[in-house]
């Protein structure tokens, strides 16, 4: 009998201890099954929804911006307005956890950064003022020609271009030039701010991705407040050397400003201001969430749309060789793009 007890004593503690390791089993797999549980949202819902949020507030901070630096009197101000509500907004995300924070050492990084952020904050500068002295719609066709200016520093710096880009480049310079020629108020001044833009965005998208090769812990929602909130420093500095002179103080401290006055100028200064934040980050989220092609499509078609609706807004007129110029463009500009990203994945 104890010999017949015993085997059922050891079988019963196994027995117990699998119903326990089950349980805990059954717990993970509970556990797993709640991490791997369909989201509430689908995922093409989700990206259609960030897609929807970057357009509607790429038009938003376009519009506005065009209202607001004729009202403001300088494009430096909004800049600065925009970038400093970008640090507070990125800051913010970073402590929530949405952004890592950790920067890898290497040499130069300080100098790059805050190069980056400098270049970053003069390029929206230049874009800023020079919708002061054009259409939205012909800013952005500018806008679109950014690609010539990305292989002309390539080629001055001793690279080579795949002939496969020659024919959207083309496309562009065509493009762009039908709308400038049927531009009623096309303005040279407009135009040399625009290309100055375009400069500047070219060198900062090196300047960012030499950083992020040097740091690869470094993800977008970072290296985006890193350069916003030294952006806004260098900013402030070019506020503080061309319009601190020229503010009436007094009027400031009556109350006598458009700001306390304006109401319609306070809404167009948050709109602007949370829409720049909006639009940029929720292209880093979208990139996140799709492929580098698919994105590169998306920016594509993000100009006629913001075109589009800048017509609608303001109701200008616009002839039907300037459309086929703002096609031309941006159906180049967006080939050159996806071609770019296709040559560089053979590679």
């Amino acid at each position: 009998r104890r010999s017949m007890l015993r085997p059922s004593k050891m079988k019963k503690e196994p027995e117990e201890g699998g119903v326990e390791l089950r349980s805990r089993g059954s717990e993970a797999e509970g556990q797993g099954a709640a991490i791997a549980a369909p989201p509430l949202v689908p995922l093409w819902l989700e990206v259609a929804l960030w897609f929807a949020v970057w357009y509607g507030s790429s038009v938003v901070c376009n519009n506005t911006t065009k209202e607001l630096v004729p009202l403001l009197g300088s494009g430096r101000v909004l800049t600065l307005i925009q970038l400093c509500t970008s640090s507070m907004l990125g800051g913010s995300m970073l402590m929530t956890g949405m952004g890592g924070l950790t920067l890898k050492s290497c040499e130069g990084f300080q100098r790059k950064i805050w190069t980056l952020g400098a270049v970053f904050s003069l390029s929206f500068l230049c874009l800023n003022v020079g919708m002061k002295y054009m259409h939205v719609s012909m800013a952005m066709v500018l806008r679109a020609t950014e690609p010539l200016f990305a292989v002309t520093i390539i080629v001055l710096r001793g690279g080579s271009v795949a002939l496969n880009l020659v024919g959207t480049l083309v496309m562009i310079v065509v493009g762009a030039g039908m709308s400038a020629f049927n531009e009623p108020e096309f303005s040279m001044l407009g135009l040399a701010l625009l290309v100055c833009a375009n400069v500047g965005f070219t060198f900062r998208s090196i300047i960012a991705k030499a950083i992020k090769d040097e740091n690869g812990t470094l993800d977008n929602v970072n290296l985006f407040f890193h350069c916003c909130w030294r952006g806004a420093i260098v900013q402030l500095m070019v506020v503080s050397l061309f319009d601190l002179p020229a503010y009436d103080f007094a009027a400031i401290l009556s109350g006598e400003t458009l700001l306390a006055t304006n109401e319609r100028f306070r809404y167009l200064l948050v709109f602007n201001s949370l829409a720049y934040f909006a639009y940029l980050q929720a292209s880093f989220i979208v990139l996140s969430k799709v492929g580098v092609v698919s994105h590169t499509v998306g920016n594509s078609l993000r100009r006629p749309v913001c075109i589009g609706a800048a017509v609608m807004y303001f109701g200008n007129p616009i002839s039907s060789t300037a459309l086929v110029g703002i096609v031309l463009a941006c159906v180049g500009a967006g080939l050159y793009s996806v071609l770019k990203t296709l040559n560089a994945r053979r590679k």
